[in-house]
């Protein structure tokens, strides 16, 4: 069974956010604070899709119906993610564990930069991570600093993903379905990364 992509065509906007699992606990007395960090982090996505007509309001009506609601997954190849040019074909060099936040990678190009996105993985194992850190290759070998820390442990030869970087996303309530005069539909989409 294949994971259902997210139609791009018809995204109007999209608000992305790192989420992580930190605490405070602040003294009503003194007003010093007490951070918890408990290590986990995931995204979370605030999609907009553009108002549709007919076939195609009915069809994004049965793409949200299909998933179930907060049992099903779907890929997002965020738009807003800009795709770098002429980086090479990178792959990773040594296994890391979970939990890594640093990557030694080969088969570089061009540099990346702070900010920029990659993926790891496909299909129920794609994860998403974005760059802390410009990445500078020295011949074709690279090390990357990223957030969020690795899910699962990499293996040695893992690609890179850099085309369409994409996150693997579950709904985290009904996709309301706001519908006007003229036919027009108007989708909502709160999600968050499926872990």
């Amino acid at each position: 069974m294949s994971i259902p992509v997210l139609p791009l065509t018809l995204v109007s906007s999209v608000e992305r956010r790192l989420a992580t699992s930190v605490a405070e606990a602040r003294s009503p007395f003194t007003g010093t604070s007490q951070i918890q960090d408990w290590g986990a982090s995931w995204w979370e996505y605030q999609i907009d899709m553009a108002v549709t007509q007919g076939a195609n309001a009915r069809r994004l009506s049965a793409f949200f119906t299909a998933l179930g609601g907060l049992r099903g997954r779907f890929l997002f190849p965020d738009p807003s993610i800009e795709v770098p040019i002429a980086v090479g074909n990178p792959y990773v060099t040594e296994a890391e564990p979970a939990g890594a936040l640093v990557l030694q990678t080969a088969g570089w190009g061009l540099g990346l930069r702070a900010g920029d996105f990659f993926q790891l993985g496909s299909d129920t194992t794609t994860r998403l991570y974005q760059l802390t850190e410009d990445v500078t290759a020295l011949g074709s070998e690279a090390t990357l600093a990223f957030v969020p820390p690795l899910r699962t442990a990499v293996q040695v030869g893992t690609p890179i993903g850099l085309d369409a970087p994409s996150v693997l996303l579950r709904l985290t309530g009904p996709v309301p379905t706001v519908i006007g005069r003229a036919d027009q539909h108007r989708f909502t989409i709160s999600a968050r990364e499926a872990l």
